[in-house]
């Protein structure tokens, strides 16, 4: 055989062991794909419901709403296998994502499961304290500074550690027992205006004014109405009025808030929500009710469709990597507070959603 072909045929054999090794050798990728679409209504085994209510009177209802996942291939120590993730490059309802994107070097496979544990677990308090509310149920808790943002007005005033025990605006005071005693005051107030906060440090009763500011438009150029302190919140020691507890295992994140807290106030107010109907969705869900942007919504469509629903309810912030990606007969509404994904589910319920705005008109709005 001439030296050049020689040459050739070696170079070609150790680039084949090459390609060969990188199909079963660790890559650095993610893999995603759609996970289950879990009926938060239903049975998380034959004897275990996924959601529990005691110590009020609840309600049957024939409304089934699913909370969406997404599978993840890989951990935050080492990505899929290079055969795994060149596969996922030919399929439409996979997506692969440098592991590094998600998870710090940081971060051990281990750090990230018991974070996703803690977020599923705040995630169902937020929906239990939303969810109740809703139902006419109060969860006094104790509301306490975490932070204070560099340019907000509160910065000379409070500090982390202070507990808020009230808020004065136009000579009216609300005492603070719960965060959406807080949220609910400053939806009207607008930015710019002076309010005098209460508060305990060390023990000691003080009050300082702070100048509040106004929120800046989102992606979808959606304002928020009222105005913001600049602070972080903790919510502590919460007292719940109604014992709530989950059936939900070997799942994380905090996205299935908005699903929860639905069926919680479903459960405790008669009737039907949504019909004899399926509504899927998703999204995180504040103490106050508000609905935040989630991660990988094109995976949980594909789950929701699985389980034959027909609706989803996604946050308005998340409308826009929906496009494109919608099931055959679904319909997409944009959701921003638990008050919308209620109205939503009953709009559905009554056979006319002509009044919900759709992803694709919020997506619209904004081109």
């Amino acid at each position: 055989m001439p030296v050049r072909n020689r040459r050739l045929s070696i170079a070609g054999g150790l680039f084949g062991v090459l390609a060969a090794v990188s199909l079963v050798m660790p890559s650095s990728l993610i893999v995603e794909q759609a996970g289950p679409a879990i009926d938060v209504t239903g049975d998380a085994s034959e004897d275990t419901p996924i959601l529990t209510i005691s110590g009020a009177s609840t309600y049957p209802s024939d409304t089934q709403f699913y909370m969406t996942t997404v599978s993840a291939y890989g951990t935050a120590d080492m990505g899929v296998p290079g055969a795994q993730a060149l596969l996922a490059l030919f399929m439409k309802d996979s997506q692969t994502v440098p592991v590094r994107s998600l998870y710090s070097a940081e971060q051990s496979a281990e750090q990230v499961d018991e974070q996703n544990a803690q977020l599923m677990t705040s995630s169902q308090d937020s929906a239990a304290v939303a969810g109740l509310a809703k139902a006419g149920y109060t969860t006094p808790m104790t509301l306490s500074v975490a932070g204070v943002a560099d340019d907000s007005g509160a910065r000379d005033v409070l500090q982390e550690g202070d507990v808020l025990t009230s808020i004065t605006y136009e000579g009216t005071t609300t005492q603070l027992t719960t965060f959406a005693d807080l949220s609910t005051v400053l939806a009207d107030v607008p930015g710019g205006k002076q309010v005098v906060i209460g508060f305990t440090r060390d023990g000691n009763e003080r009050e300082g004014t702070v100048t509040t500011s106004a929120y800046e438009a989102d992606s979808t150029g959606w304002v928020h109405p009222g105005s913001r302190l600049g602070i972080y919140v903790n919510s502590e020691d919460l007292d719940f009025p109604v014992d709530i507890s989950y059936g939900v295992n070997d799942i994380g994140g905090p996205s299935a808030g908005n699903m929860f807290a639905l069926a919680i106030y479903d459960k405790l107010t008669e009737g039907s929500l949504g019909g004899d109907n399926i509504i899927a969705g998703t999204g995180t869900v504040s103490y106050s009710g508000e609905i935040g942007a989630i991660g990988g919504i094109q995976h949980k469509l594909v789950g929701a469709a699985e389980e034959g629903a027909t609706y989803f309810l996604a946050p308005a912030e998340n409308c826009a990597e929906t496009i494109g990606y919608e099931p055959d007969n679904m319909q997409i509404f944009a959701v921003r507070t638990l008050d919308d994904s209620i109205a939503a589910a009953e709009a559905i319920g009554n056979g006319d959603t002509s009044g919900l705005i759709t992803c694709r008109q919020v997506v619209g709005a904004t081109e």
